[in-house]
C-alpha cells in the first residue's frame, strides 16, 4: 500500500455517541475524496501507535471531538500552538494522552517538526454509551467534512 504525503486521522470512539464524530467524518471523506492521494485513517484513540503515521508525511489533519469551547455541533480549525489541553493528568500511560499531549510528545522526540499539522475539533454534546451521534453534532458534520475536503483539494492545487 502506498503511503501518501497527506493524511487525515480521525480520533474517537464510535460507541460513545459524539466521541465518534471524527470517525464518521473519515467515512464521509472516503466518499468525497475518492481518487485523491490522501490517507484517511480511523485511528480511534490517540496512542503511541500513531507515531508511525508521521513517517514520510508532509501534512496531517487530525479530526477529534471534545470540548472546544464553542456551541455543540460547531467545529474549529487550529494549529497545535493555538490551544492548550484541559487534561491535567499527564502521566506516561497511553490512556493518559490526549491529542495535545500526543503532539507535544511527538515534537519532543522530533517526529513532527517538518510536518504541517492541523487540528479540527467538533464540539461534542453527548459522550455516553451510544452508537449514534447527537442530532446537533450529526447536523454539524457535513460542514466539517466540506471544510477538510476543501483544504485537502486546495493543497493539491497549490502544489
Amino acid at each position: 500500500m502506498t503511503r501518501h504525503k497527506t493524511a487525515v486521522i480521525g480520533l474517537g470512539n464510535d460507541l460513545m455517541a459524539d466521541d465518534g464524530a471524527a470517525l464518521h467524518a473519515i467515512r464521509l471523506l472516503e466518499k468525497k475524496l475518492k481518487g485523491i492521494a490522501v490517507d484517511l485513517i480511523e485511528a480511534r484513540t490517540c496512542g503511541m501507535n500513531l507515531l508511525h503515521q508521521f513517517q514520510d508525511r508532509e501534512k496531517i489533519i487530525f479530526i477529534d471531538s471534545g470540548n472546544c469551547g464553542i456551541p455543540s455541533g460547531k467545529f474549529k480549525r487550529f494549529r497545535r500552538d493555538e490551544v492548550n489541553s484541559l487534561k491535567t493528568n499527564r502521566g506516561h500511560s497511553l490512556h493518559e494522552f490526549d491529542l495535545i499531549g500526543f503532539l507535544d510528545y511527538a515534537k519532543k522526540i522530533n517526529m513532527s517538526e517538518s510536518i504541517d499539522i492541523v487540528i479540527y475539533c467538533i464540539q461534542a454534546k453527548e459522550i455516553k454509551p451510544e452508537e449514534k451521534l447527537s442530532p446537533i453534532v450529526e447536523k454539524g458534520l457535513p460542514g466539517l467534512v466540506e471544510q477538510v475536503a476543501d483544504e485537502i483539494i486546495k493543497g493539491f492545487k497549490n502544489n
